[in-house]
């Protein structure tokens, strides 16, 4: 028979999802052995297979090898700050968020806006004594700032401020920056909470989680790329942003009444999601939408009533019920955890109240452990575990929540982020220099999924659809020695495959970094298998049965 009658265009092809587990067995090892990072406060997977880190502390943005613990210091942002260690009242956080721009995946490793955003805390306004006469709080100065990465270097440089004098303080400055498309066109987002307000260091300063004319309390969001002049602040703003200020023009808020949105995230469905600290009781998942107020301090959690008469960031509750239709409120999707009746905690150790902390936000979207496609994993600081939660088919709602066992170091550890190796198998998470346990302060731990991996249906997916191309071949089909693979011309390199056997284990993996090019299968046992090709990124470009004589 002619070869050529062999060929298969690529179509998608998935298996049978088995039924969601509460034990999924993973191996673990601490990445960074020979030194601490103080702390991990971003955690983000880069182009180039290494671990993009912000120390919050010492202000140092890093590239970290995960297999070896290797470091690369980008920059050292210390001098950026007019305030030193010594200072008595830190800021939460102090170098937050980071975020890469889409073009350093997708054209990888020559991209064309190589840029890298960072957001952190500079400027030290002053301190006061809090209503209790004892703690010491103090104002800051936020800002977001766009740099360039050279690869050849690996350095950061030619810094563009986006945003400055957002306001900072000792509590809830949220911090995180992540990019999605709106319309077609990608976008970076940054949280910033409500100052603290009401409690503890911050008792006396005034909320405006609800005031949309103030960038505090909201979901804020800017172009990547300043629309005329760089040194023109209004040109990072949106013109179609929701709301404009005196004078009419737009302003960078997105969303508004946050408590303190510590995770944000997208999911390849368009959806926005975050997760919110809250007071008490009711850590919040949220979906994010434009224009929209999510309650605080009107509401903590659903509207359920459970803090009817009690005062939240020195706000009386009369009626959340009332207040979410008075004002449209926006209900989480999720909360972790609601409790009836919260009652006046203040007074006592916040660490018995029933909320985790949660502290980030991350979408899992990969078929390789069954059932966790669609989830969104929370690592939490209180509670030191990660939480997962898996989402409904269109991503809208939450079907159940599950701690992943084998991640719980309650006790020994604050999870601080954690991001998602491309192939879906290995989760990392930092923890911070507060940790519990000195074994685990300032490390990152890497978790590889080593259980049965899955069997795929053959229905798309909604909501992670890879990118079909159907001039990609696949050939000859059946195969004995040499599968060869015809890619299309000029496809982001390097490219990535993997063969499943029909128990999904990969038996055989490799890249390429020509279009064109063919693997040796010979150590393959006749029989089928599935051949799944992907770009840089590691998005799925090809799902195809193969056969091997």
């Amino acid at each position: 028979m002619n070869t050529k009658s062999y060929i298969f265009l690529c179509i998608f092809v998935f298996f049978a999802v088995s039924v969601m587990g509460q034990n999924e067995p993973f191996s673990v090892r601490t990445v960074n052995t020979g030194y601490q990072l103080n702390s991990a406060w971003e955690l983000t997977y880069g182009p180039d297979d290494s671990l993009w880190v912000t120390e919050n502390s010492s202000y140092l943005v890093d590239r970290i090898n995960p297999q070896t613990g290797g470091k690369t210091q980008l920059i050292d942002l210390s001098s950026k700050r007019d305030f030193s260690t010594s200072l008595s009242t830190w800021p939460q956080g102090g170098l937050m968020g980071l975020a890469l721009h889409p073009s350093m995946y997708s054209e990888w490793p020559n991209p064309s806006k190589p840029w890298v955003y960072l957001a952190y805390v500079y400027h030290n306004v002053g301190c006061f004594t809090a209503k209790n006469g004892q703690d010491s709080g103090c104002f800051f100065k936020t800002k977001i700032v766009r740099y360039t990465y050279d690869r050849s270097t690996h350095s950061l440089s030619n810094p563009e401020t986006i945003i400055q004098n957002l306001n900072g303080s000792t509590d809830h400055n949220s911090g995180r920056l992540t990019i999605g498309d709106i319309g077609g066109t990608p976008y970076l987002f940054y949280t910033i909470g409500d100052m603290g307000t009401g409690q503890f260091k911050n008792l006396n300063r005034t909320n405006r989680a609800q005031l949309r004319d103030t960038l505090e309390g909201k979901v804020l969001r800017f172009n990547l790329d300043a629309i005329g002049s760089a040194s023109n602040p209004q040109n990072w703003i949106p013109n179609d942003n929701p709301f404009v200020d005196a004078n009419g023009n737009s302003t960078a808020v997105w969303s508004y009444g946050h408590r303190n949105a510590q995770g944000l995230a997208f999911g390849s469905n368009g959806v926005l999601y975050s997760s919110e600290q809250q007071d008490m009781s009711d850590d919040e998942v949220n979906i994010i939408e434009e224009g929209r107020d999510y309650g605080w301090p009107l509401v903590s959690g659903y509207s359920d009533g459970n803090y009817d008469g009690y005062t939240l960031a020195n706000m009386h509750v009369t009626s959340e019920e009332q207040d979410s239709i008075d004002y449209n409120l926006r209900a989480p999707i999720y909360t972790l955890y609601t409790t009836a009746n919260p009652g006046p905690l203040y007074g006592t150790s916040n660490s018995t109240w029933p909320t985790v902390a949660c502290s980030s936000l991350k979408v899992y979207e990969n078929y390789i452990i069954p059932n966790w496609n669609r989830s969104l994993l929370i690592p939490s600081l209180k509670a030191g575990q990660v939480f997962r939660l898996k989402l409904s088919e269109d991503g809208k709602s939450v079907m159940g929540m599950t701690s992943i066992d084998t991640m719980n170091l309650y006790n020994k550890a604050r999870l601080r982020d954690l991001c998602v190796s491309p192939d879906g198998l290995k989760i990392y998470v930092s923890c911070d220099m507060s940790s519990q346990n000195s074994a685990y302060k300032g490390k990152i731990l890497e978790y590889t999924y080593t259980g049965p991996q899955s069997v795929l249906s053959i229905v798309p997916d909604s909501i992670n659809t890879p990118a079909i191309n159907t001039k990609i071949e696949v050939y000859p089909n059946p195969a004995k020695n040499i599968l060869f693979v015809k890619s299309i011309k000029n496809q982001t390199s390097p490219l990535h495959y993997s063969i499943f056997d029909i128990n999904g284990k990969v038996v055989l993996k490799g890249n390429s970094n020509i279009n064109n090019f063919g693997i040796n299968i010979q150590t393959l046992n006749p029989g089928m298998y599935v051949f799944k090709l992907y770009n840089a990124y590691y998005i799925n470009i090809c799902s195809t049965k193969i056969m091997v004589k």
